[in-house]
């Protein structure tokens, strides 16, 4: 008996299947229906005046910070090339520096040289003069000496 009412009560799938589509029809559909209405009437005008704001507000900021970004990359681009051409003659200024002290120390060496002369003739000069000197006196000593003979020449005759 118990196996009669069993089967009885034993559910087909079709019954399963109806029950459901029963409970969906009452249960579940209407509460997406609420929520899509919900979604609908609350959710998507707040999307749409997020996005109002967007377009309106943020997207004009960002155009207007490119813009700045574009002008300061331009800027940068600018300062760069005149970092580069103080740079080339930063360069050439230190190829010339490099030359001139080159350039100064040959002419060290060539001074240097000209002195150890110059003290060469200075030396000679100052000799040259002492000799002078001295040959003066000996000349002024000689024509005491014959003015002394001429006046005992003078006196002996």
């Amino acid at each position: 008996m118990k196996r009669e009412e069993s089967q009885k009560s034993a559910l087909t799938r079709e019954d399963l299947s109806d029950t459901l589509n029963e409970f969906f029809g009452k249960v579940i559909e209407p509460r997406f229906d609420r929520i899509e209405s919900y979604i609908q009437n609350q959710i998507e005008p707040r999307f749409d005046r997020i996005e109002s704001y967007i377009q309106n507000h943020i997207e004009p900021r960002f155009d207007k910070i490119d813009k700045e970004l574009e002008d300061h990359g331009k800027k940068f681009n600018d300062l760069l090339n005149h970092f580069d051409q103080i740079y080339n003659r930063l360069d050439r200024l230190e190829t010339e520096y490099f030359t001139i002290t080159a350039g100064l120390q040959r002419i060290e060496k060539q001074l240097i040289a000209v002195e150890g002369k110059l003290d060469k003739e200075i030396s000679l000069r100052e000799r040259l003069e002492k000799e002078v000197l001295d040959l003066k006196q000996r000349v002024v000593f000689l024509q005491r000496q014959i003015e002394e003979i001429e006046i005992r020449l003078k006196t002996i005759s």
